[in-house]
C-alpha cells in the first residue's frame, strides 16, 4: 500500500511551517478586509436611512446605531494595519474615534485628550472600543451647558495589567449614579460586565466624572 508524504508537524521544515503560518495570517487577514468593508457598508446604509427619515426619534437612533457600528470597523481596520495583530493600539482609537464624534456633535463641541499609550488584546477590542464609544457619546450629548456647547476631558492612562479611562464633562450630566438611562447606559453596563470592568460616576461640580477601570 503506497503511502503519502508525511505531513505530520513534526516532520515538516522550518519553512514549510513558515510558509503554512504565513498562509494563515494572509487568510486572517482576508477576512479582517472583508469584515471592515460589510460593517462600513453596513454603517452607510444606517446614515443615509438616517438622512432619509423625518422622525427625529429614527434619525437619533440610526445614527447612533451608525457610530456604533462606525466604532466596530475602525477596530477591524485597526488591527488590519497593524504590525501585530494580536494587539490593539487603544489610545490611537480614543483619539481619532472620541475626534469623530465631536466633529458630529456640531455646535461647537470642545474635547480635550490626555492619552498615554495603552494597547489591549484583539479579543478585548471590540468590547472596549463599543465603551468607549457610549461613554463618550453619552458626555458630548449631556455634557453642554446652557450658555456654552459640549467640553469633554478624556484621559487615558495603564493601570496595572489593564488601564483607565476617565470622561468628564462640564454640563448638567445624568445622576451621579448614572441613572436608569436608556440604551446606552445598558450597553455600557453590558459591556463592563463583559470586560470584568469597573465603572464609577461621581459628581464633578460642575458636570459628571466616569471613570472605567477594566484589569
Amino acid at each position: 500500500m503506497l503511502e503519502g508524504p508525511d505531513i505530520r508537524p513534526e516532520a515538516m521544515t522550518v519553512e514549510a511551517l513558515q510558509a503554512a503560518l504565513e498562509r494563515e495570517r494572509e487568510r486572517a487577514r482576508e477576512v479582517d478586509h472583508r469584515a471592515k468593508n460589510s460593517l462600513q457598508l453596513v454603517s452607510s446604509l444606517l446614515l443615509l436611512l438616517g438622512r432619509r427619515s423625518s422622525q427625529p426619534e429614527t434619525q437619533r437612533a440610526l445614527k447612533a446605531m451608525h457610530q456604533r457600528v462606525g466604532a466596530v470597523a475602525a477596530v477591524h481596520r485597526e488591527i488590519l494595519d497593524a504590525q501585530e495583530s494580536d494587539r490593539f493600539n487603544l489610545t490611537a482609537f480614543v483619539r481619532e474615534h472620541v475626534s469623530t464624534l465631536a466633529r458630529a456633535q456640531g455646535g461647537g463641541a470642545v474635547v480635550h485628550l490626555d492619552l498615554a499609550p495603552v494597547e489591549v488584546s484583539a479579543a478585548q477590542a471590540c468590547p472596549v472600543a463599543l465603551l468607549v464609544n457610549e461613554l463618550a457619546q453619552n458626555a458630548l450629548t449631556h455634557g453642554a451647558a446652557p450658555d456654552r456647547p459640549a467640553e469633554v476631558t478624556v484621559r487615558l492612562e495603564p493601570a496595572g495589567a489593564g488601564f483607565a479611562l476617565t470622561l468628564r464633562d462640564e454640563g448638567p450630566g445624568l445622576p451621579p449614579n448614572g441613572g436608569e438611562g436608556g440604551f446606552g447606559l445598558f450597553m455600557t453596563r453590558l459591556l463592563s460586565q463583559q470586560l470584568g470592568a469597573d465603572v464609577a460616576w461621581t459628581d464633578a461640580q460642575p458636570g459628571q466624572r466616569v471613570v472605567v477601570t477594566v484589569p
